[in-house]
Formats: C-alpha cells, sequence, structure tokens
C-alpha cells in the first residue's frame, strides 16, 4: 500500500487520516491522533519555511560564505548501522513508520468462504478467527442498538470526542502528558494504530452491514463509517490500548492507587465500545469481537515489545446478547467466545527500544 509508506511516515498527510477517508476508520483519523499526544501524527517533522524566511536564509548564507575557506569539510564519526540507539534522534512520525512496519512484519490472515470465518494470524499462529455473525442475529441486535438510543442526549460530546482515537481519556485515566510521558504516549498511539489496521482485516473480509442498513429505526446521530460494522474498530482499539497500558502500569510499580487505575481502565475500554452502539453505528456483538481482537492485538504488542505476556488465542461466533466487560472477563463462553491455543510473536528491538523508554518514565507516573 503505497499511501502508507511515502506520507512522511505516518504523520506527513495528517498521519493516515488524511488519505481520503481513512479517517474514518474509528480511529486512524485521530492522527492528531497517532501523534495527538505524542509525535507520530507530524510532530517533530521539518515543516516547510515561509518564502520571508527562505529567501532570507539563503541571503544571509550568501553574505556569510566569504568568512570561511573552501577545504573540504572534516570528517566526523557516523552513527551505529541499524542501531535502536539513533531512534530518539528520528522525528515521531519515522518511529511510527517502523513501528506499524515491526508489528505487520508477521501480521497475515485467510477467509474461509464456506464457514464464513476470517482467522487472523501472527507470525504464522492465529490470533484470532472470527465467524460473520448471522441475519437472524444482526435483527436481533438491531432491537439492542434503537433501545441504546436513549442514551444519545447524555452522551453526544464523549460520543463525537472519541471519533478519532480516545488518546485523551486514556491519559486522564493514568495522568499522562507530554512533558513526563512522551514515549509512553508514543506506545499508545502505536498500539491503537496497530490495533485500527488489524480490524480493517477482519472488517474487509466479513463484510458485515452497518445498524442503519439493517434497520431504517437505528438513525444513527453520527455519520455512519465507510467499512464494515464487524468488528468494531473502537472497541479494537479501546481493548487493545487497555490492554498494553495496564502492562505498562504493572511494569512501573510506581501508582499508590494501581488497583483502582487498572479498574478504570478497563471500564473506560467498555465505555468507548459501547458508545458506539449508543451512537447507532455497531450492534453489541461488534464489540464481542473488538474486544477479542483487540486484547490479542495488545498482547501482540506486548510480546513485540518482549514482555512475556499470556496469549492464548481467540474464537468468536456471536450470540445474540449485549457487550459487557464483565461477561466478557467472566462469562465469554456463553457469549459466544472461546481461547484456544497460544499464538507466538516475535520480539522487536524497535518495540522493545519503545517500551524501555515507557518504562524510564514510571517516576512522572500517579500523584
Amino acid at each position: 500500500m503505497s499511501q502508507y509508506g511515502g506520507l512522511g511516515g505516518l504523520g506527513g498527510l495528517g498521519g493516515l487520516g488524511g488519505l481520503g477517508g481513512l479517517g474514518g476508520l474509528g480511529g486512524l483519523g485521530g492522527l492528531g491522533g497517532l501523534g495527538g499526544l505524542g509525535g507520530l501524527g507530524g510532530l517533530g517533522a521539518s515543516g516547510a519555511y515561509n518564502g520571508a524566511v527562505t529567501v532570507g536564509l539563503q541571503t544571509t548564507a550568501e553574505g556569510l560564505s566569504h568568512l570561511v575557506g573552501t577545504d573540504p569539510a572534516s570528517a566526523v564519526d557516523p552513527m551505529d548501522f541499524a542501531s535502536t540507539g539513533n531512534l530518539s534522534r528520528w522525528a515521531g512520525w519515522v518511529r511510527g513508520s517502523l513501528y506499524l512496519t515491526e508489528y505487520t512484519r508477521g501480521l497475515d490472515w485467510s477467509a474461509n468462504a464456506a464457514a464464513e470465518t476470517v482467522k487472523i494470524r501472527m507470525d504464522g499462529a492465529t490470533m484470532v478467527t472470527l465467524a460473520r455473525p448471522s441475519d437472524s442475529v444482526l435483527a436481533k441486535q438491531a432491537a439492542i442498538v434503537r433501545d441504546y438510543g436513549d442514551l444519545r442526549a447524555d452522551r453526544t460530546i464523549e460520543i463525537t470526542s472519541q471519533l478519532g482515537f480516545p488518546t485523551e481519556y486514556f491519559a486522564m485515566i493514568l495522568g499522562l502528558h507530554n512533558a513526563q510521558h512522551e514515549k509512553t504516549l508514543e506506545l499508545l498511539a502505536a498500539t491503537q494504530v496497530a490495533a485500527a489496521h488489524t480490524a480493517m482485516i477482519a472488517k474487509f473480509a466479513l463484510a458485515v452491514r452497518r445498524p442503519d442498513q439493517v434497520d431504517g429505526r437505528v438513525m444513527p446521530m453520527i455519520a455512519t463509517p465507510g467499512h464494515g460494522s464487524f468488528p468494531s474498530a473502537h472497541a479494537t482499539e479501546a481493548y487493545a490500548a487497555m490492554t498494553v497500558l495496564a502492562q505498562v502500569v504493572e511494569g512501573w510499580a510506581s501508582m499508590s492507587d494501581q488497583s483502582t487505575r487498572l479498574t478504570l481502565l478497563r471500564g473506560l475500554a467498555e465505555r468507548i465500545a459501547v458508545n458506539r452502539t449508543v451512537a447507532g453505528v455497531h450492534f453489541p456483538v461488534d464489540s464481542w469481537a473488538g474486544a477479542a481482537l483487540g486484547t490479542a492485538v495488545g498482547r501482540a504488542v506486548l510480546r513485540r515489545c518482549g514482555q512475556q505476556v499470556d496469549t492464548p488465542s481467540y474464537s468468536y461466533a456471536a450470540v445474540h446478547g449485549d457487550f459487557t466487560d464483565h461477561a466478557f472477563v467472566n462469562d465469554p463462553q456463553a457469549n459466544g467466545l472461546t481461547t484456544g491455543p497460544d499464538y507466538t510473536v516475535a520480539q522487536s528491538p524497535i518495540f522493545g527500544w519503545l517500551w524501555d523508554e515507557s518504562m524510564k518514565e514510571r517516576q512522572g507516573a500517579g500523584v
């Protein structure tokens, strides 16, 4: 996909979001997002000078050049070759390109038309298997979506401010800000992009209609995104972010109210997912699939970072019902979600560098 490559990396065109609508992804368009608080979305890129400065610099250079000779420049020590030690020298969007490349290095998928399933694999092992919901399940789900419409007036600002990556909401829970948590925010951004990228694969393969295309009485309060409903990319991104940030908090071990913040992270991931049903653009089963996929993606990112977390695979076949995080954690099988063999993910030195940089920020964590 050449669009991803010449962007000025992830950032040059407003990140992936400037590309004719990737911004509607439920996340990639928040880039501000990928960089919103960090820098992957274009911050750190060298912009063009205005015309006056360009001419002024040229005139000054010409005016000063007679003060020095024309001998060859002195040799300088080269930077280390292909070294993570150089990463801190590069602009955020350059590192962002590398994170996406490193994450997707082993990402693969296959679709089974007869079974209407898609398998998402990482480094040759299946992470998640998702089955396309039946028409009858979707018809029943539309009634739940309509019922959630009663919450729209209360959540309008919340929903519209989460159209891109809801980075600020995760920052609120953990007290993150640029001055002390630049690389942690960069890890969060990279995780959300990895999750959004993975969700698009499943959406493409499964091709599930949105609630308003199933039931005209839904009438969404926001624009229906231009891609499939299942799985929810917002749920995928939120659960991936929650999974990674929970491990960050464990690694910091410097928050006196650590358990409280971990509980709030899970609650936030659920709320972000459910808000999309409130808005009328997702079925609850979309959130089930997204939560499973996002958890798997988050663990894959952690493995890329060198963290030895458990990585059980997930298989989800939609069962009619609502989505709650309590059910996701405590009663998944009754809701169509089962676990299988672990998937393997190799460590990436580049992600390992990012993790180490995030761990150095532990002293700025909490109050």
